[in-house]
């Protein structure tokens, strides 16, 4: 039922922020989603620590958990870089380092919770072609949903029309992570009645959130439609990527206490 909770979490967070942005001023939308998503990073936070510090000083998994935690300190950091009293330009520069090193954390643990079960001596399920067929599956689908994001923010960039180094290290970070995950989310599914199935499955969907927001950030850019849906939808898939992260932290620590209570 816990785990039930936390599943539910991120969708009853992003259902009820639509709800209030449909009853809010239209002037007001971008305010309240950006109030939502900082208090889901501020979640996110507390959930990827708290995996974290469910295993002891020195164990593998504290490492990538602790380096998803650091994420959010430097994607927090880089929202409140607004109220810096500098020039714009400064800003915008000091934003963009803190997301490029965000998502250098952020692939670095992914990598670093992935390799954890090689370390482990876990063996993925299913034959070596089925393992490579769920990456390249998955790289398709990062690259189809993320890659016309990341070629608008190189274009920008190089033809001055906006600085976008941050979002390309952004773009570059949600393109490397489904892949990283995609065969420990298929292994953790496919331990039938195994706690960590939540974990990775939460975490999976979350990195396939970042690939909607994404996906819905570049259509407008794209082909000529109405840009307020797609920032709408943009803006509930950022919700929900950042939520089911915090949920996949949570959930951790869930299960690292429930196995100890279990003597397991």
């Amino acid at each position: 039922m816990r785990y039930r909770a936390l599943v539910a979490f991120p969708i009853a967070f992003a259902l009820l922020t639509a709800i209030v942005v449909s009853f809010a001023p239209a002037a007001s939308h971008d305010l309240v989603f950006q109030i939502a998503i900082d208090a889901a990073k501020l979640f996110a936070l507390i959930g990827l620590s708290r995996a974290a510090l469910a295993f002891e000083p020195g164990e593998y998994l504290r490492r990538g958990w602790g380096l998803f935690a650091f994420c959010y300190v430097l994607l927090l950091a880089r929202d409140a870089a607004l109220f810096l009293p500098a020039a714009p330009l400064t800003i915008e520069i000091v934003r963009a380092v803190f997301v490029t090193l965000a998502n250098v954390c952020l692939v670095t643990a992914v990598w670093t919770l992935a390799r954890a079960w090689t370390v482990a001596g876990l063996e993925f399920p299913g034959t070596p072609a089925t393992r490579r067929a769920v990456v390249a599956a998955a790289i398709v689908a990062a690259v189809l949903l993320a890659g016309p994001e990341l070629y608008i923010d190189v274009r920008d960039t190089i033809t001055g029309k906006s600085p976008g180094y941050g979002s390309i290290g952004s773009d570059i970070g949600d393109i490397l992570a489904l892949p990283l995950i995609a065969p420990v989310a298929m292994t953790a599914l496919a331990v039938r009645g195994g706690l960590l199935r939540w974990t990775w499955m939460l975490l999976a969907s979350s990195f396939g959130a970042w690939l909607a927001f994404d996906l819905f950030t570049t259509l407008p850019e794209l082909f000529a439609v109405p840009l307020a849906p797609f920032q709408f939808l943009a803006a509930e898939f950022h919700l929900l990527a950042v939520s089911l992260a915090c949920a996949a932290g949570f959930a951790q620590g869930l299960t690292i206490s429930d196995e100890t209570d279990h003597g397991v």
